[in-house]
């Protein structure tokens, strides 16, 4: 009674009632790919590889917009915070802007991650994601809105070229 009492209140006083804030349940998922996946703007580009497990700190960009009529299209965005360095420290592999695009389904009433289609480097180059390359933590519950923190796990063994300069 108290929340229909606050949001006729809101409405009498002219403000907008907030947008729904969605929350996306992550899966557990037990055995990661073995296999390396490459990450490359250029066939002929060094890469270097990056070890399943290494975290990449993060945030969702944008708040998520639900489409009415088909949810399993219903994409996010989370960008890179700290960018991701090759083991030698200096090689910029995936840069601080960098965008990751995913996917999410509504399954039950739960937004549940899907996937990673594609990157957006920070000049607006966009490339394919492999699949199972990250997956999304810590725990089993993240805020589907703008500035929520993330922490990106590389889930399989990457090759990924330098896409930044070597410093």
């Amino acid at each position: 009674m108290l929340a229909v009492l606050l949001q006729v209140a809101l409405l009498a006083s002219g403000l907008e009632e907030p947008p729904p804030r969605y929350v996306m349940l992550l899966p557990t998922v037990t055995n990661p790919p073995t296999a390396m996946a490459d990450i490359r703007l250029a066939e002929n580009g060094q890469t270097f590889p990056v070890a399943a497990g290494t975290q990449v700190s993060a945030r969702v960009k944008g708040d998520l917009v639900v489409p009415l009529s088909d949810p399993g299209r219903t994409q996010i965005r989370i960008e890179i915070v700290l960018p991701l360095l090759a083991k030698n420290g200096r090689t910029i592999l995936l840069p601080a802007g960098t965008q990751l695009v995913a996917r999410v389904h509504l399954l039950r009433g739960q937004f549940s991650f899907v996937g990673f289609l594609f990157l957006i480097l920070p000049d607006g180059r966009s490339v394919a994601m492999p699949e199972d390359a990250f997956r999304l933590g810590p725990g089993s519950l993240l805020p589907l809105q703008d500035g929520a923190p993330a922490l990106l796990t590389v889930w399989r063994p990457l090759r990924v070229e330098a896409f930044g300069p070597v410093k």
